[in-house]
């Protein structure tokens, strides 16, 4: 089948067919005498799979370590690698509401001290008036970044 029709058969772009095979996730497939790709049933799967992983959150690296281990047919072995990283995965997350839980709290804070106290006509050089200083530690939205580009791919 062409690039196309392995595309809508997953449901993803072809842009993301073609990431995957840079990336080594899915393997280079062979070529007609025209230069087209021709997949096979065997890359409809493992695009499958990849897909899958990558829906559930699972990084390219970890689904490269993966990959492997699966290798289209042993799947009690990958059964019991994905549950693993899923507890990982479900780890990570609550880490992560727990540091958004902290840092909503610090935004509540800082919104209270300026709520109790007017702005003034110019600001102060200290700038107290409209960013007061504290002891806020900033999360990343590593996740949310991270998330943006995996729904590309």
């Amino acid at each position: 089948m062409r690039i196309s029709e392995l595309a809508d058969r997953v449901g993803v772009p072809t842009s993301t067919v073609r990431y995957y095979e840079r990336i080594g996730l899915l393997g280079a497939p062979i070529r007609t005498g025209s230069g087209y790709r021709d997949y096979g049933e065997d890359s409809a799967t493992q695009l499958l799979f990849v897909h899958r992983a990558r829906r559930m959150g699972l990084s390219c690296e970890q689904i490269a370590d993966l990959l492997p281990i699966w290798g289209g047919a042993n799947c009690t072995a990958a059964h019991a690698r994905v549950i693993r990283l899923i507890d990982e995965k479900q780890a990570e997350i609550a880490q992560r509401i727990k540091e958004l839980g902290e840092f909503a709290r610090q935004l509540h804070d800082v919104r209270a001290t300026l709520d109790a106290s007017a702005p003034t006509e110019a600001c102060r050089t200290d700038l107290s008036c409209c960013v007061p200083s504290g002891d806020i530690h900033v999360v990343p939205l590593e996740l949310v970044t991270r998330g943006a580009n995996q729904a590309r791919h």
